[in-house]
């Protein structure tokens, strides 16, 4: 259970709404088939979309400031000024009261910190235990160990490869281990990950030839106890917003889930709502 909740959560089973503990194992199928995907992953979406819309794409443009106005909403970014009349936000809703004026803190949105890393591998490691596969988890390990980089390869032998190496820092509050992540120089979280993978890889360092480290401080959403259903998360994510709000939220964090699907349904569902309090005004 406590390694379930770290894996889709970032959060020890203690500190899991329950909802979302039974969540993790409901949802799948009983019989596994197998996952559908691209080579490219969800990228292969995004070029799919960018077809369709790119052209009205801007990129490379921080926002720095989100205001309603009488007309609609204004969005500050550089020097320029956008208006609209609706605005939909689907950056992490955390963010939203450092960019919307006069949007309130939040309480019910924690996120788990996160450390993951790439290892390049110029030969295969002996193991200990079971031979790797593409998801590989050390018994008792406070990581969540590794994945495969090269796994949807079809050559029938691979000498040099990539292992993605996943490290949620659940024990301990998020803003204590947002701290660390900022502290902990590249060395010292270069020889946690090794010290860990030594125990069933004993001759691991001298296989890795680049360790790439990546720190994120608000990796996902954490669907703390009691926040699922919340007030606070049920007034961002209600169908029929107030009437004279124009900012409308979008983001897979108003389901307390890091789920791609919920980012989706949360963006189709404020695009519903916007167009349809456009066309009646029209």
């Amino acid at each position: 259970m406590n390694y379930a909740c770290r894996d889709d959560y970032g959060a020890l089973a203690k500190d899991t709404s329950a909802w979302a503990g039974v969540h993790y194992f409901s949802s799948r199928e009983a019989e596994e088939k197998g996952p559908l995907t691209w080579p490219e992953g969800n990228g292969w979406i995004t070029r799919r979309l960018l077809e369709r819309v790119g052209e009205n794409v801007r990129t490379n443009q921080m926002v720095q400031r989100i205001a309603e106005t009488k007309r609609g909403v204004s969005v500050f970014a550089g020097d320029t000024e956008f208006q609209s009349e609706f605005v939909i936000f689907a950056a992490p809703t955390f963010l939203a009261p450092y960019l919307i004026e006069g949007f309130p803190r939040l309480n019910d949105f924690v996120y788990s910190p996160w450390l993951t890393a790439n290892l390049t591998l110029e030969r295969l490691p002996d193991s200990r235990g079971a031979e790797p596969t593409w998801d590989t988890v050390i018994l008792d390990s406070p990581t969540l160990g590794y994945v495969d980089a090269t796994h949807q390869s079809l050559r029938t032998h691979i000498d040099r490869t990539v292992w993605t190496f996943y490290w949620a820092l659940a024990e301990g509050t998020p803003a204590q281990n947002r701290q660390l992540l900022l502290e902990k120089d590249w060395n010292y979280w270069k020889e946690a990950i090794l010290h860990d993978l030594e125990r069933v890889h004993s001759d691991i360092r001298q296989c890795v030839s680049r360790i790439d480290v990546m720190r994120m401080g608000h990796a996902m959403i954490r669907p703390a106890v009691g926040s699922v259903f919340s007030e606070e998360r049920r007034h961002l994510t209600r169908r029929e917003p107030r009437a004279d709000s124009r900012v409308l939220f979008a983001n897979s964090d108003l389901s307390a889930i890091s789920i791609f699907e919920e980012a989706q349904y949360h963006g189709v569902l404020a695009a519903q709502i916007a167009l349809k309090r456009i066309d009646g005004r029209r």
